[in-house]
Order: C-alpha cells, then structure tokens, then sequence
C-alpha cells in the first residue's frame, strides 16, 4: 500500500506545484499522516525540493494543452487572452495523470460551465460554441460498449445522433470560427437547432427548421 501512496503523491506534485509547497511545510509534516515508510518520505521531500519539477510540471501541462486542443479548439479560440488564467486555475483546482481526450474535455467544459454561472466568463458566443464542440467530442469517442448499453426507447435519439440547440446562427458562427476569426457582433440570433449524426462514422451536421425538428423530436415545443 505505501508504495501506491507513494506514487500517487509524485504524480500528484508533478501536476500541482501548490502539493509539492505543502510537501515543504514544516519539513514534510503534510507527509506524516500517509501511509509511507520513512524512505518515502525523504525520497518525496527531496522530489519536492529538486528544481526540476518546475520542468516536469511545465511538460505535463503541456500535455494537458493538446487533448483541449483537439476537443475544444473553437473554444480555446474564443477565450483569447483569458485562456491563460483560466488554464492555471483550472490546472491549479484539478490537479490529474488522466489525460484521455474524453475525460480531458469533459473535465474543462464543466469547469468552464462554473466560470459561466459564477459571471467569470463573459461572452455571448462561448456557452453554445462549448456545448457543441462538447457533443462532437462524446460522439467522436463513443465506444462499443457505451453503444451496445445505449438502445434508445420511445422518442429518444439514436446513440450517435445530438441535438445541439444555439442561440446564434450556427452557420454563420462555427464557419467564421473555423476560419480562425472572431465571431462578428452582429450574429444572427434566435433559436437554431443543430443536429450531428455521426452513425456512418463521420459527422453529418444539418440545421432543423421546426418541422424538421418536430419529425426527430416529436414532443418538442416551439
């Protein structure tokens, strides 16, 4: 067992420096209620201590950059200068080994989803732009099992099809998005429903008028 502890309190200093300064404290005091021999717990002062663990630190964020980058690229976009902070905060509040695309993407969206709620983001494009980068990436790595446990009933949708719902023209915001340009102010607005179908292994994206959307949906309300 202390060997276990052992290595989850190293991964844990690599991915948070704050861990490796309370490591410090009082010369290991942090340590002294775990489960580890006495050689652990020097070995792990003297991890915490060594400079190089800034370095190790830096490689792993950067690690945790790409799988953002290949799940919410048009929303790392549209953060601009804010994606700085943000990512230390968010870096700093989940400290994890797991770097799976999946788990990566759904982690930062809910973090993103409190900035939201809390008024720390501000932005009139983000929310929906998240929700759909979000669905795309479930849909991308939905595995077999997820597909055989997922038999839909009644007016459900089918396990590879999403409804995303904007409140900006999706086409005109996810083209100028993927041009690498900021959104223009002046957006059509209204009530947009998306729908991504991915059951021939690549997305098919099409935008549903009410009629279309009521023949896939038929208790939605308009």
């Amino acid at each position: 067992m202390a060997l276990e502890v052992y290595q989850e309190i190293f991964c844990k200093m690599v991915a948070a420096p704050g861990l490796r300064e309370r490591v410090l404290e009082a010369s290991g005091e942090y340590l002294n209620g775990l489960d580890l021999t006495d050689r652990e717990r020097r070995r792990l002062l003297a991890i915490a201590a060594q400079p190089g663990m800034r370095v190790n630190t830096a490689i792993h964020r950067a690690n945790r950059i790409t799988p953002l980058d290949h799940s919410v690229p048009f929303t790392l976009f549209l953060l601009g200068e804010r994606l700085r902070d943000l990512l230390q905060r968010y870096w700093s509040e989940n400290p994890t080994e797991n770097l799976q695309i999946p788990a990566e993407c759904e982690r930062f969206a809910s973090f993103l989803e409190g900035e939201i709620q809390a008024g720390r983001i501000v932005d009139p494009y983000i929310e929906e732009v998240l929700a759909f980068e979000r669905a795309c990436t479930e849909l991308k790595f939905f595995t077999e099992e997820e597909l055989r446990r997922a038999k839909p009933t009644g007016d459900d949708l089918p396990a590879l099809v999403r409804i995303v719902t904007f409140r900006h023209d999706p086409e005109q915001l996810l083209e100028g998005l993927a041009n690498l340009e900021i959104p223009a102010p002046d957006i059509t607005e209204g009530e947009f429903h998306l729908l991504i179908d991915c059951r021939t292994g690549e997305p098919d994206f099409r935008l549903l008028d009410e009629e279309a959307l009521k023949a896939v949906l038929p208790h939605h309300k308009g």
